[in-house]
């Protein structure tokens, strides 16, 4: 890096030169003198000079191409050029070469090459802020990009887990029932979950739940739900004898319910948790701030299911209580997130209606239903969308 006190003076009058000169040193500039283009060409080094002043008037060659070839070896050196011309072409060449500025003779204010030092120096230390200013929005964008990066790494991992966690779909199970589900999130990852299985050779048990939020940590919370469930099952024989179906819906909900509290995180869901007796063709389900309610598809046509209870994770105590309803030989159950709703129009009312209609016009299809709600061709859904079939017959 070029020294910054030291200046490379061209010059061959000697008034002139002792002027500047004297000038420079009352400024505590060392100053290298040249009396002519050759001897300046030769004597400068980017390295050493970080100014030089320039007359345009050379005995030996024009001081515009000494500028020339200074800013060739350096474009970052700032040139001063003097000249007893007062041709406004000569200024107008030198600027566009790249001096910094122009000063005519005879000098003889001091105050004049002050100025032009002064504004020199103000535009150094400007372009050297700017470049460091560059330098580190540069470093910023880099690690953002690396940020940006891990994250979307970190959220396909998130992505493929969720996806592993959830069950096959459409999947048969004896006695000719079959379940189903559509989950689009709105980010990456989604804070709504479904799960169902086999119990006993008889109980088909199933859930959708909806965690409040949405990206990363309800996603997690998801997780948290699915874990905590196949921990009971492994701990308990739930779901295997039909006296119990009640009360192991209502343990459900408790647990979750103190998972949730004792998690801190903030977090509450909603949830329909259900059992289906295919020897008694009847259905055992609880409602914890589910909306819409689950609609019953029969051959009489579309209802919603009764019930009612408090979201999970708000209430230390909850009011969900266990309802049953019994299932002709043809019958298809759908739940949905309150995501769907969102891709409806109106009021809760006219909301649900429409979906109710939707529900009866699709005969309980998935791909009908998903297909009439836009369910997967929305351009953003503004919250998660997830659709859960049961159906037998």
């Amino acid at each position: 890096m070029a020294d910054r006190r030291n200046v490379l003076l061209i010059e061959s009058e000697l008034r002139s030169r002792d002027y500047v000169r004297g000038a420079l040193s009352r400024l505590g500039y060392e100053v290298v003198v040249a009396e002519s283009g050759v001897e300046g060409i030769g004597r400068f080094t980017p390295r050493i000079f970080h100014l030089v002043i320039v007359d345009l008037n050379l005995p030996d060659m024009d001081g515009l191409e000494v500028l020339r070839k200074i800013k060739r070896l350096s474009s970052e050196t700032a040139v001063i050029v003097l000249s007893s011309n007062s041709d406004v072409g000569d200024a107008v060449k030198a600027l566009r070469l790249g001096a910094a500025d122009y000063l005519l003779k005879p000098l003889e204010d001091t105050a004049v090459i002050d100025h032009a030092i002064c504004r020199i120096a103000n535009a150094e230390t400007l372009e050297t802020q700017n470049r460091e200013y560059r330098e580190e929005l540069e470093r910023r964008n880099r690690e953002l990009r690396d940020h940006v990066e891990l994250l979307q790494q970190d959220h396909q991992a998130g992505r493929l887990l969720q996806q592993h966690l959830l069950p096959r779909t459409p999947y048969r199970y004896p006695g000719g029932i079959e379940a189903a589900y559509r989950l689009v999130p709105s980010l990456y990852l989604s804070g709504d979950f479904v799960d169902y299985g086999l119990f006993g050779g008889r109980f088909v048990a199933f859930y959708l739940t909806d965690v409040s939020g949405h990206g990363v940590s309800s996603a997690l919370v998801t997780a948290l739900i699915k874990n905590s469930i196949m921990h009971e099952l492994r701990e308990r024989s739930l779901f295997v004898q039909q006296e119990r179906l009640g009360t192991d819906l209502l343990d459900i909900l408790s647990m979750i319910n103190r998972e949730l509290l004792s998690t801190r995180l903030e977090k509450h869901a909603s949830m329909f948790v259900g059992v289906v007796d295919t020897k008694t063709d009847q259905l055992h389900y609880a409602v914890a701030g589910q909306v819409p309610m689950p609609a019953l598809l029969t051959d009489e046509g579309a209802e919603w299911l009764p019930g009612k209870g408090r979201p999970l994770g708000l209430f230390e105590q909850g009011d969900w209580s266990v309802l049953c309803a019994k299932l002709p030989a043809k019958w298809c159950l759908v739940t949905c997130s309150d995501g769907v709703l969102e891709l409806l129009r109106g009021d809760l009312l006219k909301r649900e209606e429409q979906l109710l209609q939707a529900i009866q016009r699709s005969c309980g299809d998935l791909d009908a239903l998903c297909a009439e709600l836009h369910v997967d061709t929305s351009d953003a859904l503004p919250d998660d969308v997830t659709i859960l079939t049961l159906r037998q017959g």
